[in-house]
C-alpha cells in the first residue's frame, strides 16, 4: 500500500487532467512514482495506468468556487461566465480581472485536485481506506479570505487612530456567522471621543474604501464615543453591545 504523503498529489492531479492526444500517465504501485509515456512500447510493466478525468469534470469545481466567492462583483461576473458554451475560457478570463480571487481559485483548485487524487488512489486500492480518509481530511476547501477582512480593517484603523481607538466591534450578520457576499460588513469603531460623526467618517473613508475595493464587500463603520457605549440608549447600540464580537 502507498502512503499518500509519499505520492506527488499535485502531479497526480495534473496527470488526471492531461488529455493531450497520444500521452498517457502511469503510476508505480510500489513507490508512487508517476511517469508520462508517449509511446505504447514504453508502457511500464506492473505500473497502473492513470486515466484522465472526464471532459467537463472541472465544471462542478468552478460552480462550487463561485458560490464561495465573497467579492461581490467578481462573484457576479464569474457566475455569468460559467453559464453556456465556452464557460472554462470565460471563467479564466474573468479571473484575470481579480488577481486576489484568482489566487483563491488556485488554492481551491489545488485542494480539490489533491482530494481527487487521493480518492482515485482509494478507488484503485493503492492506499489503505483509513489512511486515505485521513489524508483527504487534510485537504479541505480553503476558507474564503474575506473571513479576515474585519481584522484587517481593524488593524488599519488602529494605525489611523492610535491611542484614540479603544476597540472595534463587529455586529450584524457577519458577527452571527451568517454573513455572505450579499451582506454588509458592519463595524462599530469605539473612540475616546466623537465630536463630529461626519468628520470621523471622512477620516475613515480611505481605509474603508481600500478594503471594499480589495474584498468586494460593502463595509460600513459607525464611530461611537466610549461614553455612549457605557449606557447605550439608541436601539442599534443596545443590540450591537449585546450581540457584537470584539475584533480589536
Amino acid at each position: 500500500m502507498l502512503d499518500p504523503d509519499d505520492v506527488d498529489l499535485a502531479g497526480l492531479g495534473a496527470a488526471r487532467d492531461d488529455r493531450t492526444p497520444g500521452a498517457s500517465w502511469w503510476i508505480d504501485p510500489a513507490n508512487g512514482e508517476i511517469r508520462l509515456v508517449q509511446d505504447r512500447d514504453d508502457e511500464p510493466a506492473g505500473w497502473r495506468h492513470i486515466p484522465p478525468t472526464e471532459a467537463g469534470a472541472g465544471y462542478g469545481d468552478m460552480s462550487d468556487f463561485v458560490e464561495a466567492v465573497q467579492h461581490r462583483r467578481a462573484a457576479e461576473l464569474l457566475d455569468q461566465a460559467i453559464n453556456g458554451r465556452g464557460a472554462f475560457r470565460r471563467f479564466k478570463n474573468t479571473l484575470f480581472e481579480f488577481p486576489e480571487v484568482r489566487d483563491e481559485w488556485f488554492r481551491f483548485r489545488d485542494a480539490r485536485a489533491r482530494r481527487g487524487a487521493i480518492e482515485w488512489l482509494l478507488e484503485e486500492g493503492l492506499v489503505d481506506d483509513e489512511v486515505g480518509r485521513r489524508a483527504i481530511a487534510r485537504h479541505p476547501d480553503p476558507s474564503p479570505r474575506n473571513a479576515d477582512v474585519p481584522g484587517a480593517v481593524a488593524s488599519d484603523l488602529a494605525d489611523l487612530y492610535g491611542h484614540r481607538l479603544h476597540r472595534v466591534l463587529l455586529y450584524g450578520s457577519w458577527a452571527s456567522g451568517e454573513g455572505s457576499v450579499e451582506s454588509d460588513l458592519d463595524l462599530l469603531v469605539v473612540l475616546d471621543h466623537v465630536d463630529s460623526t461626519w468628520d470621523e467618517l471622512r477620516r475613515m473613508d480611505s481605509v474603508l474604501w481600500r478594503h471594499t475595493e480589495r474584498s468586494g464587500l460593502a463595509i460600513t463603520a459607525l464611530p461611537v464615543a466610549e461614553s455612549a457605549m457605557g449606557r447605550p440608549t439608541e436601539p442599534m447600540l443596545i443590540r450591537a453591545k449585546t450581540s457584537s464580537v470584539r475584533i480589536s
